[in-house]
């Protein structure tokens, strides 16, 4: 499977990386993500693929095995990529994602207990859901592996329910029509799906349905091709427990199932609530909820997007269980979360690490963490879902609702033009920081310090709200071209970048003037000068425009047009990137209301992701 000309290297593993690899390092220093290593292990690698900030490589050799090592009982363990733990004991998996998701918090600044992951009853043969890729030359399907992108064929897989296995051995050589193909199957009723619909008449088994049905936790559910549905039935019943215990129902409560897919917790949840609100974008989901909640009167299905309609939702809900996808919960969510809350809130992922962000943005909200309970629904893989249930603490609303209050710590007009044409309401307040170059101090970090003294200054002379501060340092071969003193140092500064490629970076704090929490960080953008000539910067000189401009240059001055290209953000260059800022004030749970006609400047996809939050 390897490469024998790739290179070989012994290394320590330290720790768990990327993808349920296990993370070293290289005597060069870089990290080594490892697939079939374990934490403790010296060990032999492979290296397939290297970058300039990681390597990533197969097990070669175990020098020092880990105590928790076994042998992988499948046989395409390492060349189907699709388990990364069959080498690892059962009870150290279970560790491990304690572990994954203590880290994931830990990252985020997050410090709470952990509980035991939930351990599934069966480590094989859980899985009801299997996508393959079809090699039509080789006549055979199977998987891609993800580190070395080789195919693996496959005839069995440990991991999938006997129901599929048994379908993939009657479709075993009798796929070459496609390139891709799907099996869904009902543990509880013995109902499979295989889409596509396959012409082949050596194919012996019904294909092309479009839905299935699965019984879960006594009921039954209708689920068709596109729509999400969880892939292990029994720890699925297991979560849908913990999140009914959880929420501490009382059969009086108006509950929020957002992001519902088929309607499964509104389904279940239903016998034990009021009344249960199901919100689902999707259209194929939402057919099939609506045929799933037929029989309860009290619950009621919107389709729509989450952050659209729970703003209308207001304080209805007693009790929202949130279940989005890997990404995590949109801004807007989060944002009808903090300024409607619910007295309980459930939050169900299947990312760690976009559970910790959204986890940071509803404590600096009205929210207590009260529990985090990993579930294991996907036994020899790194994946791990984790239910976190929050509650309402009413003085954290109150200074929540302060919070909102923004104050520009700058007199920069072209800082407060990007939050004017953003639609915010915000205060200035120039901070009165001297900016002086400090010895000894890297770009990034200039602008940082800088940055951190002027929202400090501000927010030590304000009782409420979150001062926005910003510090911008042209980098041109290594050297920082400030503001200039004079036009004679404006000219010379612009005619040492003309027709050059330099660097931006604008560092930006963001500080909560009642406790003094700061949050800080960088954005670099590349900008490259276009080959002005001497007239044209005495033009521009002489305007007066360069003087308070970092590099001597304004890039939104229609006349001169300095610039001929910029890579990154360009509101990074004006003095304020809006995607950076938006970042930080959402982990300080700040929500600015962005006018609908704001549009973000091209080039920046980060920036375009708060176009209508």
């Amino acid at each position: 499977m390897n490469n024998p000309d790739s290179e070989l290297v012994t290394i320590v593993l330290t720790g768990i990386g990327e993808c349920g690899g296990a993370l070293g390092q290289s005597p060069e220093g870089l990290p080594v993500n490892t697939f079939g290593g374990i934490a403790g292990e010296t060990v032999q690698v492979r290296i397939l693929r290297d970058s300039e900030t990681q390597l990533e490589g197969m097990l070669e050799k175990v020098v020092t095995p880990s105590p928790h090592r076994r042998e992988p009982p499948c046989p395409y363990f390492g060349d189907c990529s699709g388990c990364q733990w069959q080498h690892i004991e059962y009870p150290h998996q279970l560790v491990l994602k304690q572990e994954l998701v203590q880290n994931a918090l830990a990252g985020q600044g997050i410090d709470f207990p952990i509980n035991a992951v939930v351990p599934a009853p069966e480590e094989f043969g859980y899985r009801n859901h299997a996508r393959f890729t079809v090699r039509r030359r080789l006549n055979r399907f199977g998987f891609i592996n993800r580190v070395t992108r080789r195919f693996a064929p496959v005839d069995q897989c440990l991991i999938m329910t006997e129901g599929i296995n048994s379908l993939m051995a009657a479709l075993a050589g009798r796929c070459g029509e496609t390139s891709q193909f799907s099996i869904r199957y009902g543990v509880n009723t013995d109902e499979y799906l295989i889409q596509p619909k396959l012409k082949n008449p050596e194919v012996t088994v019904i294909t092309g349905q479009t839905y299935y049905h699965e019984i879960m936790a006594g009921r039954r559910f209708r689920v068709s091709s596109p729509a999400f549905f969880q892939v292990n039935i029994a720890q699925a019943e297991k979560l849908a427990e913990i999140i009914r215990d959880r929420l501490q129902l009382t059969g009086e409560e108006t509950v929020v199932d957002a992001y519902a897919g088929v309607g499964t917790f509104a389904v279940l949840l239903a016998p034990y609530v009021k009344k249960a609100i199901a919100i689902e974008e999707s259209g194929a989901a939402v057919k099939d909820a609506r045929a799933n909640i037929r029989e309860f009167n009290n619950v009621e299905l919107l389709e729509a997007r989450t952050e659209s309609v729970l703003p209308h939702l207001g304080r209805l809900a007693d009790a929202v269980i949130v279940d989005p996808s890997r990404n995590g919960c949109h801004p807007g969510a989060l944002k009808t979360l903090n300024f409607y809350p619910s007295k309980r809130l459930v939050y169900v992922s299947c990312n760690p690490e976009a559970l910790a962000r959204d986890l940071v943005t509803l404590t600096h909200g009205p929210y207590d963490l009260e529990d985090i309970t990993p579930v294991d629904l996907f036994p020899q893989t790194f994946h791990v879902e984790t239910v976190a249930t929050l509650k309402h603490n009413q003085s954290k609303e109150e200074a929540f609702t302060q919070r909102q209050n923004l104050i520009l710590a700058s007199a920069s007009p072209r800082r407060a033009e990007i939050l004017t044409a953003l639609g915010l309401k915000f205060a200035t307040s120039a901070s009165s920081v001297t900016e002086t170059p400090a010895a000894g101090l890297t770009p990034a970090e200039q602008a940082l310090a800088h940055a951190r003294s002027k929202a400090s200054a501000v927010a030590g002379r304000t009782e409420h709200g979150t001062v926005i501060a910003a510090d911008t340092i042209v980098v041109l071969d290594g050297e920082m071209m400030g503001k200039p003193d004079s036009p004679e140092q404006a000219a010379e500064i612009l005619k040492a970048l003309r027709g050059k490629t330099h660097r931006v970076v604008t560092a930006v704090a963001v500080t909560d003037a009642a406790t003094g929490e700061t949050l800080a960080d960088i954005k670099t953008s590349q900008v490259t000068m276009r080959h002005y000539t001497d007239a044209e910067i005495d033009i521009y000189v002489n305007s007066g425009s360069p003087l308070d401009k970092a590099g001597a240059y304004g890039i939104q001055d229609k006349e001169f047009n300095p610039v001929a290209c910029i890579k990154g953000c360009y509101h990074n260059v004006v003095g304020l990137p809006v995607c950076l800022m938006m970042d930080m004030l959402l982990k300080l749970s700040v929500h600015p209301n962005v006018s609908s006609n704001w549009r973000p400047e091209a080039g920046c996809r980060d920036c375009a992701k708060w176009h209508n939050t």
